[in-house]
């Protein structure tokens, strides 16, 4: 506001220098895209375990196709991999890549939102459940050893910190953003907190990465709250993916002219960012608690906490009491 607006890299530009520039938009292209490849793994891992509990199979990772005969008369049973399901998310999620309008994307966005809503009220509710029945888990571990791995994955819930600007920008009443993003920042950060140590006082060190998982497996909600976020996680996965397309975009494509050559090669660079994000899906999918971690902690962090106290610092000049609390942020994300 102070400086007359302009988009995250344009005011680091003032702020920083070209330097800043290409530091936000590189932590902005890393983040967003490990964003991607974190919603394909989490639809890849609440699909295949939904499917895996509703067919009745044993181990939740179906690998490859139904073998021929069937023991002792009963037909085998088969549902696609976790890595199979990361394929079968490209018949969506390409062609959904090329859109190129952020608002197109709002109806997608408020069946993901709403669906998220709708399950973790129903997960919270069965974890209370069984708290009040069973009491906590006998093995909870008020600061355990992977604490660090905890501070990096509780980072992650800084993504799309990016779209601040774009929906300050967008906002009717602009004098209204900062009280609407403070007190719903405010509501999202208690909702984590409460929903992670709900579910956690109720499964104890069992806690799965993907919480759905821990759901008992021929329950109702162990059928359809997997399914429930898989479908939210893949409306999601283009959304964060369209960031990172228009910056990169910009770098490659700003000095070309208009036309059909120039909008196949934006397609053509969005499917290898697709197809990119979902090898590094498969590589990473069994680690998706480090992947989490590593991306909140050198992706986000600066977004979140030194990128914009630095500009703050360069451009508005604020008193002493003020750059004592910028000093203190950066502190904090460093």
């Amino acid at each position: 506001r102070a400086i007359g607006g302009g988009s995250y890299g344009d005011i680091a530009r003032r702020g920083i220098g070209t330097l800043g520039a290409w530091a936000v938009d590189g932590s902005l292209i890393l983040s967003q895209l490990g964003f991607v490849c974190a919603e394909m793994l989490y639809v890849a891992k609440n699909g295949s375990g939904a499917l895996h509990q509703i067919l009745g199979i044993d181990g939740g990772h179906g690998h490859g196709p139904p073998p021929e005969g069937g023991g002792g008369g009963r037909p085998h049973r088969w549902a696609p991999s976790e890595g199979e399901i990361l394929v079968l998310q490209l018949i969506l999620t390409v062609p959904m890549a090329w859109i190129r309008h952020l608002s197109y994307f709002k109806f997608s966005n408020i069946i993901a939102n709403g669906t998220v809503l709708a399950a973790l009220g129903v997960l919270l509710g069965i974890s209370i459940n069984s708290l009040d029945v069973h009491g906590p888990a006998p093995d909870v571990d008020m600061l355990g050893p992977n604490w660090l791995l905890f501070a990096g994955t509780s980072v992650f819930s800084f993504e799309c910190i990016n779209f601040v600007i774009p929906m300050y920008e967008a906002h009717g009443n602009e004098s209204t953003f900062v009280p609407v993003l403070t007190g719903t920042l405010w509501c999202v950060v208690l909702l984590f907190i409460a929903f992670g140590a709900v579910n956690y006082l109720c499964y104890g060190a069992s806690t799965r990465p993907v919480v759905t998982l821990n759901l008992p497996p021929k329950s109702p909600a162990g059928k359809v709250l997997p399914f429930a976020f898989a479908l939210a996680s893949l409306l999601n996965v283009p959304l964060f993916l369209f960031p990172a397309s228009i910056t990169i975009e910009s770098k490659l494509f700003g000095e070309l002219p208009r036309g059909l050559a120039r909008k196949w090669k934006k397609n053509a660079l969005r499917v290898a960012l697709v197809l990119f994000c979902t090898l590094l899906a498969w590589v990473g999918a069994n680690q998706i608690e480090a992947m989490v971690a590593v991306i909140g902690s050198f992706c986000c962090v600066p977004l979140a906490f030194i990128y914009p106290t630095i500009c703050h610092l360069r451009l508005c000049k604020p008193g002493p009491a003020v750059m004592a609390l910028d000093g203190l942020i950066a502190a904090l994300g460093c």
